[in-house]
C-alpha cells in the first residue's frame, strides 16, 4: 500500500522527482560533417571521450565517498559523527 507523500511526490513533474542515479547529459557528436578533415575528427572524438570517462570518473569519486560515509555511520551505530 503507498502512503500519500508517494502520491503527492508521483504527481509532481518528472524535473522536480529526485531518483538517485547517474544523470549526465552526453556530448553529441553524431553531428561532425564528413566533410572536416579526418584527423580533427579523430581529434574530436577522442576529447568526446576523455571528457566522458572524466565525468564518470568523478561521479565514481563521488560514490566511492558517499559510500564510506554511509558504511561509517553504520559502523558508528547510527549516529552521526
Amino acid at each position: 500500500m503507498s502512503k500519500p507523500e508517494d502520491e503527492r511526490i508521483a504527481s509532481l513533474p518528472a524535473a522536480w522527482r529526485w531518483r538517485p542515479g547517474v544523470v549526465t547529459d552526453p556530448i553529441d557528436m553524431g553531428f561532425i560533417p564528413e566533410e572536416i578533415d579526418v584527423n580533427i575528427r579523430v581529434q574530436l572524438i577522442a576529447t568526446r571521450l576523455e571528457t566522458a570517462a572524466a565525468v564518470y570518473r568523478g561521479i565514481a569519486e563521488g560514490a566511492a565517498k558517499a559510500a564510506g560515509i554511509i558504511s561509517g555511520a553504520k559502523g558508528a551505530g547510527g549516529k552521526s559523527k
